[in-house]
């Protein structure tokens, strides 16, 4: 006998039980017909690996779908597989309520790799034209070639084709190429999730430039925009050029890391594929990612530098991979060009970023298309734009929050063990409008948030010889399991 689910009325909408806070936005799509609100599509290979990464989001609240690349193109019909990619995702997000899409797996030369990009054409500063790698084209509705030449997103030809995000689906891409390398990200996630650094790892953000004259303007960014949205917030500059500032070097970088005083970073200047381009002609490559050693303590990045996120290279890693990589150390997540950065829109994309995800409260996914959705009407009208628009992305989890303030550690309490049968299972907690998931070893699944004073109650029936696991967790709390035995 496998227990069965009394309570449909527990996995709700936002719009159900009237939530005003973003930060619960996974709670839209729990009422589809597929439980699944995050759809992770990945190449064969890597499909395993990615279960302990699923059953943590499943945990807390974020149930997902592993899709292989191999499996969507054998149950979708279309011209090539960035297409069935395309249509399959707008499948799960138009009709199975689902709220994130993760592109797990790395990319390569003219859209081969694990989990391909759509390469797209845009004209160069130089006046030749050069393909993007844009994964947000996998959330359009149209397919970016209107004149069907089989050349996408030509702003001059295709104009009537290109649909950008509109901010109601987070995406992210996870570059990984091995299974070493998604049990790696897989950890540095579970670790951001339930064991975040206090103190001022989360209100502090790095703003950096190696350019003297972005000095101002980076100032004037932080007293306009960011210093409204991260409350509290401290800012440290890495700069010769700013007063009482370290100098912006490869050691000063590497203690910034180390030294767990930032979870937030933003790096201005010039980049390569392979490294960011710092003050003393130093350059930071993957040698100074392998000296560090800040494990638990992952932070979110942006960063104008060209290139640095230029996923879809033979070559391999490129700078913004070998930090997302690298295990027990690096970065949680980045948002870089992958191409040759334009000022206005680079910049705009960056500034943007973080408001919507410390400002709104949502998650990192949400945000970068919310930025593409802030864009969209002027990509329409300016080439540069739209190359800013396809050219920016987010490399890493697009389900994870920002953190803006520094999370708590929550207590919570419940029976010690239940009887089999019937029964109403109160859990208690300090967690106010927590995140309360509910699983058992056969398949018993609910998902609620906890009343003002951290409590819920699950009415439910269980059998013997089985164990329910309660996660508590949420934007403002790191996760806390407590597992229930049914004697």
């Amino acid at each position: 006998m496998k227990p069965v689910l009394l309570f449909a009325c527990l996995t709700l909408s936002a719009t159900r039980i009237g939530l005003a806070h973003p930060e619960h936005e996974f709670m839209a799509g729990l009422t589809a017909p597929s439980p699944a609100t995050v759809l992770l599509i990945t190449p064969p290979e890597l499909a395993e690996a990615w279960k302990p990464f699923a059953a943590w989001k499943k945990q807390i609240g974020k149930p997902v779908r592993i899709l292989s690349t191999k499996q969507i193109a054998e149950r979708y019909e279309a011209p090539d597989l960035q297409e069935k990619i395309r249509r399959c995702i707008r499948n799960h997000t138009d009709h199975l309520g689902t709220r994130w899409i993760i592109l797990g797996g790395d990319s390569r030369e003219n859209g081969t790799g694990g989990v391909p990009d759509r390469d797209t054409l845009h004209r160069t500063k130089s006046g030749d034209y050069d393909a993007v790698p844009t994964d947000i084209y996998y959330l359009s509705k149209k397919d970016w070639d209107s004149d069907n030449d089989g050349i996408y997103g030509e702003w001059e030809d295709d104009r009537e084709s290109i649909d950008y995000p509109d901010g109601d689906v987070g995406l992210g891409r996870i570059p990984v190429r091995t299974a070493e390398d998604v049990r790696a990200y897989t950890n540095k996630v579970i670790a951001y999730e339930s064991g975040y650094p206090g103190s001022d790892f989360a209100t502090s953000m790095a703003y950096t430039s190696s350019v003297p004259s972005a000095l101002d303007a980076l100032q004037t960014d932080w007293d306009t925009h960011l210093s409204k949205v991260l409350k509290g917030g401290l800012v440290r500059h890495l700069s010769s050029g700013q007063q009482n500032a370290k100098p912006f070097n490869s050691a000063n970088w590497i203690n910034l890391i180390n030294g767990r005083e930032s979870g937030k970073i933003h790096m201005h200047g010039g980049g390569l594929h392979h490294g960011w381009l710092l003050e003393d002609d130093t350059v930071i490559t993957f040698s100074h990612v392998a000296q560090l050693r800040n494990e638990g303590a992952y932070p979110f990045i942006t960063t104008t530098s060209c290139f640095t996120g230029e996923f879809d290279r033979g070559e391999d890693p490129s700078i913004a991979e070998s930090m997302i990589r690298q295990p027990k150390a690096g970065a949680i997540a980045i948002v870089a060009p992958s191409r040759a950065g334009r000022h206005g829109g680079t910049n705009l994309s960056m500034t943007r970023f973080w408001e919507h995800g410390l400002g709104k409260k949502v998650s990192a996914g949400a945000a970068m298309m919310l930025v593409k959705a802030d864009l969209a009407p002027e990509a329409l009208k300016s080439a540069d734009l739209h190359f800013s628009t396809c050219g920016v992305n987010l490399l890493g989890d697009p389900t994870l929050g920002l953190r803006g303030t520094a999370p708590r550690t929550p207590s919570v309490a419940g029976p010690k063990k239940l009887p089999a049968g019937n029964l109403s299972l109160v859990i208690e907690s300090d967690a106010p409008h927590s995140i309360v998931s509910l699983q058992d070893d056969f398949g018993l699944y609910a998902v609620t948030v906890s009343d003002e004073s951290g409590n819920v109650v699950f009415p439910l029936n269980v059998v013997e010889e089985s164990t329910i696991t309660i996660t508590v967790s949420g934007p403002e709390y790191n996760a806390v399991t407590l597992q229930i035995p049914v004697q």
